[in-house]
């Protein structure tokens, strides 16, 4: 019994070693010394009782009890040695869980911030590569976030299984994802790129959808463009949305895309200023009935001069203020004005449509009905309101753009696509939404003369139109030429340089009571 109990005191003691190596308690290494302590005690027992001739009862009563003893011990420590393996497998969990995103099992925003961290501390150079998802939010809109989370763990599988070795993938959030290359000379890190491409190259296929999707790069180097975790994710991120903006594979960090970013911090910030002063003006463009060649209407197009007489090009400053809520006060401001004008066109005797343009942040805008009901309800001159979205402007939330639209519509609004043809809006989204009217894009009106395709375009669109029963309307007429061929496709409505320029509504004024042949 003895020798049992001191085989049980050995067994539990490596048990407290093994304890003793994950906590460093002292309470832990006093339990080992006194393990220790009774072996000694134990095997002093044992020679004791093999010196003597007889065993009394009370002596094996006695090693009895000391039997027990050693595995009272063995099970105390045994138990605590699972406990802990047990605390430190869930710890190991629970910080698997923290650092990995639950949908596809990648490594997520804070292990990125972590590898980082740790890349940096040895000062070895590396690469990082953000990556946003083309046409993923089409997707996610039209069939909904299940097939999107669907898509999500098909594309994350596809670039972890093409990745080199020398890269490590991670999804930040969303539809963004983010590698690090410990590779930073230019060959393979555009080799890692076209693996990143090629892993999206054919269409993912999701229950009974094929689905296809692309990928903006951006990339910045360490420590050669940044020394700092912050900055490093900064410049891969203005990196990344100039490849966005250029519809190029990847783009590669450098100062003047920098400069660019700090140039839309200044515009954002004068944007907020001529909001308030309200620095704005309010040019139109003619648009004329192909039929008579009488003038229909007029398109309201914002124009913000600067202090040395030019003006900011709204392409520059429209999408900085689509990044905000400064968009829906420009649009606010846009009807306030249309609506001052309307005066001054009903003292000219005129009659128009006048068209304004909405963005796709003001199809989210909590208060855009109500903004539209007071110029549509307080519009008691002869003018009408024409609103033009574009195919993106819907697409972004198509459902929110529906229930926006069609509260419009019951006020009596009206809605005309701009730029057809260059967005990705359904056949399903014409037949549902009130659309009363078609603007096809100067971008196939330009070489109409010169390309069948385009030709063959505009006939389609016209044809489609028609059947829809929505008007059409073609921009970017500029000569006598493609004019006569649109009106003879059956266009309703023309717009461009050929008919009149964006003008000031006093010089407008003017023009609209000139014949449209001494004009054009």
């Amino acid at each position: 019994m003895l020798v049992l109990g001191i085989g049980l005191l050995v067994y539990s003691l490596r048990a407290v070693t093994d304890i003793c190596h994950k906590d460093t308690s002292l309470g832990w290494r006093i339990l080992r010394s006194l393990i220790v302590f009774f072996i000694m005690g134990y095997l002093g027992v044992f020679y004791y009782l093999c010196d003597r001739d007889d065993i009394a009862t009370a002596d094996i009563i006695f090693c009895v009890i000391m039997l027990f003893g050693g595995g009272f011990v063995v099970l105390v420590t045994r138990l605590s040695l699972l406990s802990l393996l047990k605390v430190e497998k869930l710890v190991i969990s629970e910080r698997n869980i923290a650092l990995h995103d639950t949908l596809t099992g990648l490594p997520n925003r804070k292990y990125l911030i972590d590898s980082l961290s740790h890349q940096v501390s040895k000062g070895q150079p590396f690469s990082l590569l953000l990556i946003d998802l083309n046409r993923f939010k089409q997707v996610n809109d039209a069939l909904g976030h299940y097939y999107g989370d669907l898509l999500l763990i098909e594309v994350g599988k596809s670039m972890q299984d093409h990745l080199p070795r020398t890269a490590q993938l991670f999804r930040l959030g969303g539809d963004e994802f983010a590698v690090i290359d410990t590779q930073v000379d230019p060959s393979s890190i555009i080799t890692t790129i076209n693996t990143i491409h090629l892993a999206l190259e054919n269409a993912f296929s999701i229950e009974t959808y094929d689905l296809l999707v692309g990928a903006s790069v951006g990339v910045s180097h360490y420590p050669s463009q940044a020394s700092e975790i912050g900055q490093l994710l900064q410049q891969a991120d203005i990196a990344m949305y100039s490849s966005k903006r250029l519809s190029a594979p990847f783009c590669v960090y450098d100062q003047s895309l920098n400069s660019n970013a700090a140039e839309k911090v200044n515009i954002s910030a004068l944007l907020k200023q001529a909001i308030e002063l309200q620095e704005f003006e309010l040019w139109y463009q003619p648009i004329v009935t192909m039929n008579n060649q009488q003038f229909y209407g007029v398109e309201a197009l914002i124009r913000w001069p600067r202090p040395d007489g030019s003006y900011f090009c709204p392409s520059l400053f429209i999408p900085i203020a689509e990044q905000t809520t400064l968009i829906n006060q420009i649009s606010t401001w846009v009807m306030q004005q249309v609506a001052k004008d309307m005066v001054y066109f009903d003292s000219l005797g005129l009659a128009l449509c006048i068209h304004i343009n909405l963005s796709a942040m003001d199809l989210h805008d909590t208060q855009l009905v109500k903004k539209v009901s007071s110029l549509i309800k307080n519009n008691h001159s002869s003018q009408k309101v024409m609103f033009e979205i574009t195919e993106s402007a819907m697409m972004i939330d198509a459902e929110q753009a529906k229930q926006t639209m069609n509260y419009i519509a019951r006020l009596g609004g009206k809605f005309s696509i701009d730029d057809f043809g260059t967005g990705f809006s359904s056949l399903e989204m014409l037949r549902d939404l009130p659309i009363q009217q078609i603007k096809i894009d100067r971008s196939f009106i330009k070489n109409i003369h010169h390309q069948d395709a385009d030709l063959a375009i505009v006939k389609s669109v016209i044809y489609l139109a028609k059947h829809l029963a929505c008007s059409v309307v073609a921009e970017g007429i500029e000569h006598q030429d493609t004019s006569n061929l649109i009106h003879s496709l059956g266009c309703d409505f023309a717009q461009g340089y050929f008919f009149g320029k964006p003008m000031p509504k006093s010089e407008l004024g003017q023009i609209l009571q000139l014949p449209l042949s001494s004009i054009s």
